[in-house]
């Protein structure tokens, strides 16, 4: 019962439809003068030996052989199954094809031979070599392009888990230094509490309900860094920090949420925060047909507190990942960092 369930209806269907069309089409070639009855007997035997060829090497000579790398093996065992079926056939037609149908094979290359020449004619063996492999050559084209689809739709199943994994890791980070910043005001009883906690709620929307798609437009990419910056600029006065953010959008493009706002995170945690004089920050969104570009440079801190810790880096080590699965060999990320500076450019070409 194990058995029957495994059984692929559909699959054995459009198998039979195959060899199906293959019979009729040779029954559509005959002449007037040769029967339907000994052309479709004829030819039942012999696309059964094309069958008997075909899945003999799709299903079992190429997945031991050529499957593994041993290609040797798979050139020497096709050719021991090709000549095993035709070396069949060549018998079959002999002792029964021919006695049952004698005027059908009137003008067949081995008609006159014996059983022992057949096996050894070279312009036999390449003459039935042909029509034994070409039937079989577009069945394993259409079983190679299934398996292809198979292996891109796993990787694109892979790649779609990848991807909710790395978010599920960026968002709790993100939204993590968000509350600290949150905390930081409750504590002094700050009057900008509940501007941030506006702004923070904003935020949330966007990252808890529209960025589970892969990409989004542009414009509400931006509205999401607007509304981090004004939280962010709540916190400090304008002798304390110094921002500027400047958009040149021609085409309306998407893009991956929240990879650009990864950078402007770690250049307020690790240009500002622990900056005792002035923090700068310039910040760069452009966007045309080809591509869009990024820029962002932070003033470091001169303290030693500015060290990145490893923990700090998650956020950057999550976004070069969602880079290499989004824009594979369609971006370009830049890092420079000195001892005053800290420059990020990315180029994404769409």
């Amino acid at each position: 019962m194990n058995f029957l369930k495994n059984i692929d209806l559909k699959r054995i269907g459009l198998h039979f439809l195959y060899w199906t069309f293959f019979l009729f089409f040779y029954v559509s070639n005959k002449s007037d003068n040769e029967g339907y009855y000994e052309y479709i007997v004829t030819y039942f035997w012999k696309i059964s030996a094309q069958a008997t060829f075909g899945y003999g090497l799709i299903y079992w000579i190429i997945p031991e052989t050529l499957n593994k790398k041993r290609s040797l093996l798979f050139i020497i065992s096709s050719f021991i199954w090709f000549y095993l079926v035709f070396a069949l056939l060549m018998i079959f037609k002999y002792f029964y094809l021919e006695p049952k149908f004698p005027g059908f094979f009137d003008d067949w290359l081995g008609n006159k031979m014996t059983v022992p020449e057949r096996l050894t004619s070279g312009k036999l063996i390449l003459r039935e070599f042909s029509f034994l492999t070409y039937p079989v050559i577009i069945l394993g084209f259409i079983s190679f392009n299934r398996k292809q689809q198979r292996l891109l739709k796993l990787e694109e199943e892979k790649k779609s888990m990848e991807l909710k994994v790395l978010k599920n890791q960026l968002n709790p980070h993100f939204l993590f230094n968000t509350l600290n910043n949150l905390y930081t005001l409750t504590l002094k009883k700050d009057d900008k509490a509940p501007e941030v906690i506006a702004k923070l709620s904003e935020i949330l929307d966007f990252v808890l309900y529209r960025c589970n798609e892969d990409y989004v437009s542009i414009e509400k990419e931006i509205a999401l860094i607007e509304n981090y910056i004004a939280l962010e600029k709540l916190r400090y006065s304008e002798s304390r920090l110094d921002i500027l953010f400047t958009i040149n959008i021609t085409e309306n493009a998407k893009i991956s949420p929240l990879i650009i706002l990864t950078f402007i995170e770690n250049a307020f945690k690790h240009g500002v925060i622990n900056e005792t004089e002035k923090a700068t920050i310039r910040l760069n969104l452009e966007s045309n047909k080809q591509q869009i570009i990024f820029s962002i440079e932070n003033t470091k801190p001169k303290n030693e507190l500015s060290r990145i810790s490893d923990k700090s880096k998650i956020g950057l080590i999550n976004v070069q990942k969602q880079l290499n699965l989004l824009y594979p060999k369609k971006h370009q990320l830049e890092i420079n960092d000195t001892q005053t500076n800290y420059t990020v450019k990315l180029y994404l070409t769409l």
